[in-house]
């Protein structure tokens, strides 16, 4: 009896510490998952019972100088398909559902896995052919072909994947690190895997109501969502170009009447609606925290180039948030919320008239037989580019480059380059001035000092280094003994090959450097698909490489008039001469308004200032100046410039250029030189100048007759859009 009470007592024992063990246990699962876990399985089992839903977001609005919109969104709609439909997951689903049904949901549960898989293989095909003919319904309907519509699914499928990957990945690691390697992780599906994706963005009220009333296809699959889209009010113009103003070759009294379908399109950009992985990873909507209503997802706009791709942080809206309960009830609201607007230094208008200039349909842009370019085919569309800078604030008015975007006369062309700010070339003699200048501040060239031109600038060398006048056809002429403001008119190789010479390579190198050479452009200026960087300049290595070789001499002279080592794009060159019209200021272009600039002052000597901006001034005013008339022949000539009421300023420069070629597929062509004039104006009752025009031809030759008609075009569109007025 004693020793059966014992054996009772020590069975009880054990029973009440086992069941103190297992309380413990329990305890202390509780105790994770109340508190350690608490907050994160509230949280999730609080998404069971909330719906959550996204209020779309805008992006800000582009204005011109003048205040016209020139990129907007506008309302529209998208058409969306459910996730689950473009993953693939839906078809299964339903032939999972058909087997079943099949079967028996009682059978069906006694059956094996592989029986299962067996059944529901038979179920897939008529599954398959029903998801076919639902994504041909939507290629029909929505005017697309079959092949476009499964390459934005494949797409959309892409980076659906792409996301889930990055989600898992994050949520193995939580799952590890709470219950080890153990408990294996389930890849439960993503949102992105759910929710409905845009196939058809941007459709018309009409297309609209059509797929609403295709919803029922699918179980509901088909959504018609509210959305916004991009529009561009000023891209396409007309303009009428005066044709009595144009060279006389050319010269109709009549307007001519030029359509343009995409003005400013390189420097404003598009959107596109197709999110890439780097946006994702750059602003991802999910987070380890949740979600960021800022965060990209599929279907967003995104900038695509030009200030829209730039300005993507400041133009991106923020999208809102709904959460309701399951019953319906509206929890939380945030609103969305708008990017900002932007505004933009060009004005449209002019932007466009200059366009029309520049157009192939005008004829300025294709080589015409008065240019006597005896290498190119009369006709061939040329290519260049055309900067507007106002000298005071340095904002860029106009920025022109063609071929245009998808131009079907030059499609080997490079549209994508934007010529004007990326484009890179010898500067010519455009470089003249800044080097009279810069030799004159430095006290290399004193007031009232002359250097004879001889023709060629080595003595025991005449066939190099030759002044341009120093030539066969010229009758081997010389300028003579020259003072600067002449020499500046006539534009006289020797006169600058000693400028360059007293200063030395690398101090002119140095001077250049100051008025922009080189330097790199904002943001706003350059374009992500173009090509190109701030263009060549030698540096320390090169100048040893020349010393080395004996060449620094050669290489000095070559400089000193634009040539050799030296590249820059129109804009530089727009910007140094605006610097000469401030006295020395230099301010870094821009195209953005009231954006802070850089800026540095030279220090110029103001004497050397005004010679250099008289010589400017006969240049285009004296018969003798390089850039005051259109040479035809030895007794045919004409005034470059026809426009009244303006004070003007300008330097042509020609300067040698690279084999070039008529298409892709053709050999390169030698011999051929880039065109180049350099305008400054301003209303005739003021002496500084107002506005710099630079005008580049790629292979156009003589800068004098090619680049300065359109020079004289492009200042007759700044006084038909209100620039150069006399002051009241």
């Amino acid at each position: 009896m004693f020793s059966n009470m014992i054996s009772f007592h020590r069975r009880l024992i054990v029973l009440t510490t086992v069941f103190i063990a297992v309380l413990i246990v329990l305890i202390a699962q509780v105790s994770l998952l109340t508190i350690s876990q608490g907050e994160e399985r509230f949280v999730k089992a609080r998404g069971r019972l909330h719906a959550t839903s996204y209020l779309p977001t805008w992006r800000g609005r582009i204005f011109d100088r003048k205040g016209r919109v020139i990129a907007e969104d506008v309302a529209s709609y998208n058409v969306s398909v459910d996730g689950d439909l473009i993953t693939g997951e839906r078809v299964r689903n339903l032939a999972i559902k058909d087997a079943k049904i099949k079967v028996g949901s009682d059978k069906w549960k006694s059956i094996s896995p592989e029986k299962r898989e067996e059944i529901i293989s038979t179920m897939l095909p008529q599954r398959e052919e029903e998801l076919n003919h639902f994504w041909n319904i939507i290629a029909l309907e929505g005017g697309i072909s079959i092949e476009e519509l499964q390459r934005r699914v494949a797409f959309i499928k892409k980076e659906v994947d792409k996301t889930a990957k990055v989600v898992w990945a994050r949520q193995e690691e939580v799952h590890r690190i709470r219950y080890g390697n153990g408990v294996p992780f389930d890849q439960r599906p993503i949102r992105e895997q759910r929710e409905p994706h845009v196939v058809l963005p941007r459709v018309s009220d009409a297309l609209a109501m059509r797929f609403s009333l295709l919803g029922d296809l699918l179980d509901g699959a088909i959504h018609v969502e509210h959305s916004r889209e991009r529009d561009y009010p000023m891209r396409q113009q007309t303009v009428f170009l005066d044709r009595s103003t144009l060279p006389n070759p050319m010269v109709a009294f009549d307007t001519i009447e030029v359509k343009l379908e995409n003005v400013a399109e390189l420097i404003v950009g598009d959107v596109r609606d197709e999110v890439w992985a780097e946006d994702i990873q750059r602003n991802p909507f999910r987070t380890k925290d949740g979600v960021d209503l800022r965060g990209y997802r599929a279907g967003d706009e995104v900038g695509k180039r030009g200030i829209e791709s730039s300005m993507e942080e400041t133009l991106r809206g923020v999208r809102g948030q709904i959460v309701k309960h399951r019953g319906g009830e509206e929890l939380s609201r945030i609103q969305p919320r708008g990017g900002a607007d932007v505004q933009i230094t060009l004005d449209m208008k002019l932007q466009a008239r200059i366009e029309g200039v520049m157009s192939y349909e005008l004829g300025l842009m294709q080589v015409q037989q008065w240019h006597r370019n005896a290498v190119l085919p009369e006709g061939t569309p040329l290519r260049g580019a055309v900067v507007v800078l106002d000298v005071d604030t340095s904002e860029v008015l106009a920025l022109v480059s063609t071929p245009a975007l998808r131009d079907e006369q030059d499609v080997d062309g490079y549209p994508w380059l934007d010529r004007a700010a990326q484009g890179y070339y010898p500067p010519g003699s455009i470089i003249k001035p800044l080097v009279l200048v810069s030799a004159m501040t430095e006290g290399k060239l004193k007031h009232g000092e002359s250097i004879e031109c001889v023709g060629h600038f080595f003595k025991n060398v005449k066939n190099a280094a030759r002044c341009w006048i120093y030539r066969e056809k010229y009758k081997f002429k010389t300028h003579a003994h020259l003072e600067p403001v002449e020499a500046l008119a006539r534009s006289c190789n020797i006169f600058f090959y000693e400028l360059g010479t007293r200063l030395g390579f690398t101090n002119l190198v140095h001077w250049l450097q100051g008025f922009g050479m080189s330097k790199p452009l904002s943001a706003q200026l350059t374009n992500s698909d173009s090509q190109g960087s701030e263009g060549h300049f030698p540096n320390e290595d090169a100048i040893q490489e020349l010393k080395d070789r004996g060449a620094l001499a050669f290489e000095t002279v070559s400089i000193s008039i634009g040539q050799g080592a030296l590249t820059w794009s129109p804009l530089h060159a727009a910007a140094s001469y605006a610097t000469l019209a401030r006295g020395g200021i230099w301010k870094s272009p821009t195209l953005l308004a009231g954006m802070k600039q850089n800026e540095h002052d030279l220090s110029l000597d103001k004497e050397a200032v005004a010679l250099a901006l008289s010589g400017l001034h006969q240049s285009v005013t004296k018969k003798y100046g390089t850039g005051s008339q259109i040479r035809y022949g030895a007794n045919n000539s004409e005034p470059t410039f026809t426009i009244d009421g303006v004070r003007l300023w300008g330097k042509t420069g020609t300067a040698e250029a690279p084999p070039y070629r008529l298409r892709k597929d053709s050999h390169p062509i030698d011999g051929l030189d880039h065109s180049w004039f350099l305008a400054m104006a301003s209303p005739i009752d003021e002496t500084k100048p107002t506005v710099v025009v630079a005008v580049l031809v790629e292979h156009g030759g003589s800068g004098g007759r090619v680049a300065g008609p359109i020079a004289n075009q492009v200042l007759q569109a700044l006084q038909a859009e209100g620039y150069l007025e006399r002051k009241p």
